[in-house]
């Protein structure tokens, strides 16, 4: 029942909740698109980007992966060296040429580099730059995860595989220069083809929809509660005695004039009683009249 009457005191106002819809979806609009008057036209305030993944497997020529009895820790710790090395601008710069991307367009994120390395662009400047690369190792594990962000899908996936080639050609590099034999050199296996797709990092079409549905909801409780709020507030205040008109007031003078002077006129106007003579010792009693 109290749903209904909220429904009719909103058709009541119908004029003013037809204003507050379009108000709430106009800021709606705001939240999600851009919008220019000049010239006209609406633009999506929405980010899609890309993202791209590849893991790779820190290994050995002699790989004891297949054996249940060697252990891993080796490769583990040598796994989170390796890291450090890929965090530093010489990986990246390398993957960066190889995928044909401006290598200064990329914000790095991972473990601090070793010293000697080139440091890697951790921290961009106010505006967000439009690629990344993030190192991740695996938990007691000798594998990297390496995430890129890209504006498209094929930059993305080209940078996620460039980095691990860019880090093997360095190892390698270093490998030949100190004559590593072939059974102790270190391998990098990619553990599938790099894959990438489009995301959505933006939230404006939620906040949108959040910001609509609240701005309705106060709109129409001001509507039917504002009026209501008011005449309540205003039956406790104590009600002003009117005053009379001019002229009501100047007659009301003559009446109550008019009553006090009645009186005393009706006392001057009433006779005088004569009082009896008072009697005197030895006077004689007064004799009647003959009739």
């Amino acid at each position: 029942m109290t749903f209904v009457l909220f429904l009719r005191e909103l058709w009541r106002r119908r004029i003013l909740t037809i204003l507050a819809v379009l108000v709430a979806a106009f800021v709606a609009l705001l939240i999600v698109y851009k919008v220019s008057f000049s010239p006209p036209s609406l633009t999506e305030r929405s980010k899609v980007d890309a993202e791209g993944q590849v893991q790779v497997l820190v290994d050995s020529s002699n790989s004891p992966i297949a054996n249940a009895r060697r252990d891993l820790s080796g490769l583990t710790a040598r796994a989170g060296v390796f890291a450090r090395v890929m965090s530093g601008g010489n990986v990246i710069e390398g993957a960066a040429d190889s995928a044909g991307i401006p290598y200064k367009q990329i914000a790095v994120a991972g473990p601090m580099p070793l010293p000697g390395e080139a440091p890697g662009i951790s921290e961009g400047p106010a505006e967000e730059l439009p690629y990344r690369v993030e190192i991740i190792q695996q938990t007691e594990l000798p594998i990297l995860t390496v995430t890129t962000r890209a504006p498209t899908a094929a930059e993305a996936r080209a940078l996620a595989a460039a980095v691990p080639v860019a880090m093997a050609r360095r190892v390698h590099a270093i490998q030949e220069r100190q004559g590593t034999p072939e059974g102790k050199r270190v391998v990098f296996r990619a553990l599938g083809p790099a894959e990438a797709g489009l995301r959505d990092n933006s939230s404006s079409k939620k906040i949108a929809v959040g910001a609509f549905v609240f701005l309705v909801a106060l709109f129409f409780t001001l509507i039917v509660g504002l009026p209501r709020f008011l005449a309540a507030w205003r039956s406790l205040d104590p009600k002003p005695k009117r005053e009379a008109p001019k002229h009501q007031r100047k007659r009301a003078k003559r009446d109550r004039r008019s009553k006090k002077a009645k009186p005393a006129k009706a006392q001057e106007e009433a006779p005088v009683e004569a009082k009896p003579k008072r009697r005197e010792p030895g006077d004689a009693p007064k004799e009647p009249a003959p009739s």
